[in-house]
């Protein structure tokens, strides 16, 4: 085993030695062609990921949020669910009547502001009578 793995090692070494005087011996036309080719790879992955998954790929799929029917969310989750839902419709309508009360309310006291306001003006002398 030892000499199994001194062989692995020679291999890598000149695996790693060839790859290193490749690198060094690159003429100038293939030092082009290397920067031609990564920004190839750079304008492709950008092409990639503004085409394609925003409008072919389904967006839920790749974030893992499909579902899968009425069958896929548990019994105690679903009457979970629909427990929420309706405390947070009783909520609305109590909200809504809150509203409503204080908007009747303003619109009493508008009236009575109203009231006051218009024999006591001091212009309601020079106003033409109908």
């Amino acid at each position: 085993t030892a000499k199994l793995v001194v062989a692995v090692i020679r291999h890598h070494r000149v695996q790693i030695n060839y790859i290193i005087y490749l690198f060094f011996t690159m003429s100038r036309t293939d030092g082009r062609k290397l920067v031609a080719f990564a920004g190839t790879a750079i304008v492709g992955a950008l092409g990639f990921a503004t085409i394609y998954l925003p409008f072919i790929a389904d967006r839920d799929k790749l974030r893992g949020l499909f579902e899968e029917g009425e069958q896929s969310i548990p019994e105690g989750a679903r009457r979970e669910i629909q427990a929420i839902m309706k405390a947070e419709r009783e909520s609305q309508q109590r909200m809504e009547e809150v509203l409503q009360q204080q908007q009747q309310h303003e619109e009493a006291e508008q009236q009575k502001e109203k009231q006051k306001a218009s024999p006591g003006s001091m212009w309601s002398s020079f106003r033409r009578k109908q």
